[in-house]
């Protein structure tokens, strides 16, 4: 009997041991279909470093170093050593002991444009990149900016920007918009000397050094799809948590977007970001105001201005000596920090020495809400349907499409 017993228990452990594996196998599923999206690499020029006294670098193998400007070899087979420093000098940009004309040079490894795992030779202050590296003289300082095809670009951005370990459905939907954001950007900004930049004023970037094998099949299981409204690639703006509905575009950035108008959202509630309260002190307050040019000699006061349809503030009103004074809601997140005001749906609250400060959501609350579509995922949607719902009325499609129309 006692070992007819001890067999049910190893029977039973055996059964709960099989649930969870199948559970856990359909959690973190990846399929690992995708079509290629076009022969000609789509390159995307990211500053990874501004206004830099000096940057070391270094590489794996040989390479050439270019005029940016005009393509001219400069340099062909050399060798950099990792730790080598990059200086302004008078006579243009000095290399380890060579001394480059030019105002802007390019560090060409061999094969540099691929998106394979291969290609991660260069390393700039300690993270490795993919593809080439603009060095930049602006003065006395340098820019960086990492010319990187798409694919690799987004490898090094999807482990900075979501959990790596959210289901594969989260990871696919945030490819595909982070995609559509950068490829609307490089169409947008061809003029200029960078697309986008590695910090939360584009997409967090962390070049090769942050790739994570999810992601990075998320990445490929995508390969080439984007958001498209209207025949032009929709920048797929997205944020954190919305606090329960998502912003117009054009409460933000002043633009007109029907797919970017704003959504309900009720799935982002179990966000630890969903509220938030902050003490700031007052004179915390008039000090970040001041130092953002406004004119206040105390803050006597700030009231909550008209909401939009998202609930969230328009402007705030701050009296200072009698006299009220009107700030745009987005000026104000940026004067006082916005890891502190985490969003502008907010209420205040006066008290002798601080003001607290109660919110929901975290970001500009424009596009997918991540934690929302974390929660969707849960609810079993695909990445398609999430992008629907938070997105709806823009297409999927191949980029190879849109390139063709534009004729890019």
């Amino acid at each position: 009997m006692k070992k007819q017993i001890i067999t049910n228990r190893r029977l039973v452990q055996l059964g709960i041991a099989i649930v969870l594996c199948f559970l856990a196998f359909r959690f973190f599923y990846i399929s690992v279909k995708f079509r290629y999206s076009g022969k000609r690499p789509f390159i995307v020029r990211v500053r990874v470093a501004r206004d830099e006294n000096k940057l070391k670098i270094g590489l794996k193998g040989a390479c050439t170093i270019l005029d940016a400007a005009t393509g001219t070899a400069l340099d062909k087979e050399t060798d950099i050593p990792c730790g080598t420093e990059i200086l302004p000098v008078s006579g243009g940009i000095k290399i380890g002991g060579k001394v480059f004309d030019a105002v802007a040079i390019r560090i060409s490894p061999r094969n540099s444009l691929s998106s394979s795992s291969r290609d991660r030779s260069i390393t700039l202050d300690g993270t490795l990149y993919r593809g080439e590296m603009d060095i930049i003289k602006k003065g006395g300082t340098l820019d960086a900016v990492n010319r990187v095809e798409l694919e690799g670009y987004l490898k090094g951005v999807l482990p900075r920007e979501i959990n790596p370990f959210w289901p594969f459905a989260v990871m696919k939907a945030q490819a595909i918009a982070s995609r559509s954001f950068a490829v609307a950007e490089a169409l947008r900004r061809k003029d200029k000397e960078y697309d986008v930049t590695a910090d939360t004023f584009s997409q967090v970037y962390g070049g090769a050094s942050s790739e994570r094998w999810r992601t990075g099949k998320a990445v490929d299981a995508t390969k080439g799809k984007v958001l498209e409204d209207g025949g032009k690639v929709l920048p797929g703006y997205f944020h954190s948590c919305c606090g329960g509905h998502t912003e117009d575009i054009s409460a933000v950035w002043g633009v007109r977007s029907e797919p970017l108008k704003g959504v309900k959202c009720r799935w982002c509630g179990w966000s630890p970001y969903f509220r938030w309260r902050v003490r700031v002190p007052t004179r915390t307050i008039l000090e970040k105001l001041q130092e953002n040019g406004y004119v206040l000699r105390s803050v006597d006061d700030i009231r909550e201005g008209s909401r939009d349809g998202s609930q969230r503030l328009k402007y705030v009103r701050v009296r200072s000596r009698n006299k009220w004074f009107e700030i745009n809601t987005g000026d104000f997140l940026d004067a006082i920090g916005r890891k502190v005001l985490r969003s502008a749906n907010f209420r205040i609250k006066k008290y002798p020495q601080f003001y607290l400060f109660s919110g929901y959501g975290w970001g500009h609350g424009v596009g997918m809400c991540q934690w929302g579509a974390f929660g969707l995922a849960l609810r079993k949607w695909k990445a398609e349907r999430i992008l629907e719902y938070y997105y709806p009325g823009a297409k999927i499609v191949d980029l190879r499409e849109i390139l063709v129309m534009r004729n890019e």
